[in-house]
């Protein structure tokens, strides 16, 4: 699986309170056609839709489901860009 951004640095910060990722990246479509997704490399047809909680021009925010733990895949797609970034969960 290959990393592919093409804007600038990508942040990912936490939010415990509201189990949600905040993940700051200059976002050029202020539109709201983002998809948000997890996955695992072992159960490869299992994909989780994330929801949208929070999109501005600094980022997204994205809450997080309470019964997954483990290493996973987030894969972001913003208009047309996308990217993707390997997470842990607990």
């Amino acid at each position: 699986m290959q990393l592919f951004m093409k804007s600038g640095p990508v942040s990912v910060k936490r939010n415990t309170h509201m189990r949600s990722l905040w993940i700051e990246y200059p976002r050029k479509d202020k539109q709201d056609n983002i998809l948000a997704g997890l996955f695992n490399l072992q159960h490869v047809d299992m994909k989780i839709n994330l929801p949208i909680l929070t999109a501005d021009a600094e980022g997204i925010e994205i809450k997080l489901p309470s019964f997954l733990s483990g290493i996973f895949y987030l894969n972001i797609q913003d208009g047309e860009e996308s990217f993707l970034r390997k997470i842990a969960l607990q």
